[in-house]
């Protein structure tokens, strides 16, 4: 069955008499039939409205068409009275709730309903679509059972990802692994499942080089130091930061920006077994830099130091890490914003409109150089965890700031708590959240000023 649309604004004019004033309010959905033709009334009063909430309107209206089994929408965006910023919100939330991963599922529901416009709104739907896709490959990447991605299905599922685009992919295992990325190698080698590491370039023409690096360890026990949670499913998304930056690198590449990205990724899992890293291990870096190993749960900041070094050896001018890494980051900012930390000066206000663009919330964290001490080690130039059992994430990007030269603009992006939805509503389902793909392409364009 097919139904219209009818945009109810603040002034309440045309309202019908089976409505009430309530009716108008921003993201009241209320579905009438006359004549047996379906309407469905949308509130659209505020005294401001947001590019997120619009994203979830849409996300509302979708779900409550399929609800009704309706199988096409007219929406007429005049009446919507929006800019084209908040249209472009529109169908990036409309297609965001389309998203399933029934890949294992016997029965599901159909999300499919088909939008009626005006021909002039479609680049702006593409756009949309564009935006909401390369989320869907890092929610689907996410979602994967950890058995069915392991680190060599994942770089083959890149080489098939971005054969007929401009991303180049090169994959480094055995010894050429050992050599470059030593840490992402000892982490892995618990596992029988051996390690990769994978390099996306997009050479684009932009005016300086943008390294992204990637968590990627595609199940963590803990290794040795054996998580003790009663249910670690959700230990598949430890390479959330991993498949943030594939999508990233996916939109990109779909949207042809003007610019130089090459991603950094390493693939590996964390598990105990005859030859896994133990704790009191001394790994030795690329630029010779010595870590003991205090706690083998701590392994992602020791893969992220293998990108790290290995984005200033190719020649980036700005590093962007993200993973996740702490669940101190959780307790600081709750499970809807990200922390980011930065060697350079990041407002709140720029943190702000990133958050506001995207949709992916930040905060800026600090950066205490005091907290390095905490890392000291009495055998090696410094350990992976500190002494402290506060400020973890702090110390943890402290860890990291070790690795990076001070000539090289660095950000670290810590979303261990928002690799699933802080709640399961609007374009979000259960399952992972996709988080950090739209946030590094707003990164992106912010450092190149597109």
């Amino acid at each position: 069955m097919q139904a219209k649309i009818h945009f109810l604004h603040k002034d309440g004019k045309e309202l019908p008499s089976s409505l009430k004033k309530q009716h108008i309010d921003f993201g009241k959905i209320t579905i009438r039939y006359y004549q047996e033709s379906p309407i469905l009334f949308v509130g659209l009063a505020t005294e401001k409205r947001e590019l997120e909430a619009v994203k979830h309107l849409a996300a509302n209206i979708r779900r409550a068409a399929v609800k009704e089994g309706f199988i096409g929408l007219d929406l007429p965006l005049d009446q919507f009275q929006a800019s084209d910023e908040e249209i472009g919100a529109f169908f990036e939330g409309w297609y965001l709730a389309g998203y399933q991963f029934n890949k294992y599922k016997k029965n599901s529901t159909n999300m499919k309903v088909e939008l009626n416009y005006h021909p002039d709104y479609q680049p702006l739907d593409q756009l949309g679509k564009t935006v909401a896709e390369a989320v869907a490959t890092a929610r689907d990447l996410c979602n994967e059972p950890a058995r069915v991605l392991t680190p060599s299905h994942y770089a083959d599922r890149l080489v098939q990802m971005f054969r007929a685009t401009k991303v180049e992919v090169k994959i480094f295992s055995g010894e050429e692994l050992q050599k470059h990325f030593p840490a992402t190698n000892r982490v892995g080698e618990g596992s029988a499942h051996s390690p990769r590491v994978a390099i996306l370039t997009l050479a684009n023409g932009g005016s300086q080089s943008i390294g992204l690096v990637g968590k990627g360890v595609t199940f963590d026990t803990g290794g040795i130091s054996l998580k003790t949670g009663s249910d670690i499913v959700d230990m598949k998304m430890d390479m959330g930061g991993s498949a943030a930056v594939v999508g990233a690198v996916k939109l990109a590449a779909d949207l042809d920006l003007p610019v130089n990205v090459t991603a950094i990724l390493p693939l590996t899992e964390n598990i105990p077994g005859s030859r896994a890293y133990l704790p009191s291990d001394v790994i030795v870096y690329k630029d010779g830099t010595t870590v003991e190993v205090g706690n083998t749960d701590a392994e992602g900041r020791l893969i992220l130091a293998d990108g790290l070094l290995y984005a200033q050896s190719i020649g980036a001018d700005v590093i962007i890490d993200i993973a996740t890494l702490t669940g101190s980051i959780g307790n600081a900012l709750g499970l809807k914003v990200a922390g980011i930390f930065c060697n350079q000066s990041l407002s709140i206000e720029t943190c702000q409109e990133i958050s506001r663009k995207s949709g992916d919330s930040i905060w800026p964290m600090p950066l205490v150089d005091d907290y390095a001490s905490l890392l000291a080690s009495p055998t090696a130039d410094l350990k992976n965890v500190g002494k402290s059992p506060y400020g973890g994430a702090v110390i943890a990007a402290e860890f990291l700031k070790h690795f990076i030269s001070p000539k090289h603009k660095w950000y670290h992006i810590d979303m261990a708590n928002t690799v699933t939805p802080f709640e399961e509503n609007g374009y979000y389902s259960k399952g992972a959240a996709g988080f950090g793909v739209r946030l590094l392409a707003e990164l992106i364009k912010q450092e190149e000023g597109i």
